[in-house]
């Protein structure tokens, strides 16, 4: 973890270069709260003129199959909406202490490549996870109404995703992959502060999350490594 003012050494950084190295992070904290400002919170009823606008721009899994391009731009738009206060807090919590972290630990483009391709991955994963489970269970209206009754927004998922590059490269990361656990438990049961949907999401996003770390990891490892072996070689030929 890093504090938002410090550096990856936890050196405290002049407010500019705090700010630069964290462009990404202040850019969609800024732009979902100009969103909330002006569009307010989402609803799967679309009950209001904000809230139909909205709807016209989340996640409806149905469209997969009823309107595909629909669908695939909704993978794009629904990341900058939230439907609760509860949502929107745990997304700008999420922001602070992790995203931020990710941005100046593993650098800009790497924490937008971590949350966007996770936060589509995951959307395409569990849409056809619904549409399985309707297919082979057909008496269950779980899946029917995760398709066709309710919408999906928000950057938890994607977020999620990026916590699981984080605790895959800390000291013990199955102990950080545990602690997520025990807070997914928590959410689901215990606070029920999101729905079996949600946190289905959010534990596909984490544990893509975990997998693209290990693979960041070893695979800057095995650069360093190769650098160094690279030297090596160019001295021996060079002598």
């Amino acid at each position: 973890m890093v504090w938002p003012w410090n550096n990856g050494q936890g050196d405290r950084m002049h407010w500019r270069e705090a700010i630069n190295s964290r462009r990404f992070s202040l850019s969609y904290l800024s732009i979902i709260a100009l969103l909330y400002a002006w569009l307010g919170f989402g609803t799967s009823s679309c009950s209001t003129p904000s809230e139909v606008i909205i709807c016209d721009l989340a996640l409806w899994p149905y469209n997969l199959v009823d309107a595909p391009l629909t669908y695939v731009l909704s993978l794009f738009t629904s990341i900058w909406f939230h439907n609760s206060i509860d949502h929107i807090l745990l997304v700008t919590v999420v922001i602070i202490l992790f995203l931020q972290s990710a941005e100046v630990r593993i650098g800009t483009k790497r924490a937008m490549i971590a949350m966007f391709t996770i936060q589509i991955s995951t959307a395409l994963i569990v849409t056809l996870y619904l549409y399985m489970g309707d297919y082979l269970y057909p008496a269950d209206g779980w899946y029917y109404h995760g398709i066709n009754n309710r919408n999906y927004m928000g950057g938890s998922v994607g977020l999620f995703g990026v916590i699981g590059v984080l605790f895959a490269q800390i000291k013990r990361p199955f102990v950080g992959a545990l602690f997520y656990s025990g807070f997914e438990f928590w959410n689901a049961y215990i606070y029920q502060g999101a729905s079996m949907y949600v946190v289905l999401g959010h534990a596909t996003a984490f544990t893509l999350g975990f997998i693209l770390g290990q693979y960041w990891l070893r695979k800057d490892k095995y650069d360093a490594q190769g650098g160094t072996l690279n030297q090596n070689q160019q001295i021996s030929n060079d002598e």
